[in-house]
């Protein structure tokens, strides 16, 4: 199967809101989905506030289709894990 840009980057919305990740504006609080076909795809970075970049799920640029994988195997881990520990929140002793 073939990915869009526009998955990918919905995907990565999934991600960020997973991470919490989205502020008012739709600012992911500095992270970003860098797309550059010429040095091999897909790369997220996170945005310093004194102007620097990093990468904090390495710098290994990826095709869309390991992207959009990456992206929805991380989003529905993390979904996973929230929602057990909001059910098991539901039943804690006081």
């Amino acid at each position: 199967m073939k990915y869009t840009k526009k998955e990918v980057q919905g995907m990565f919305n999934r991600l960020a809101k997973a991470m919490n990740k989205i502020v008012d504006g739709g600012n992911y609080d500095g992270l970003v989905l860098n797309y550059a076909p010429i040095y091999g795809g897909y790369v997220i970075e996170q945005l310093g506030p004194a102007g620097g970049c990093s990468h904090p799920f390495g710098s290994l640029r990826r095709s869309a289709r390991e992207m959009y994988l990456s992206l929805h195997m991380t989003a529905q881990a993390l979904e996973d894990i929230r929602y057990k520990q909001e059910q098991l929140n539901k039943y804690e002793v006081v």
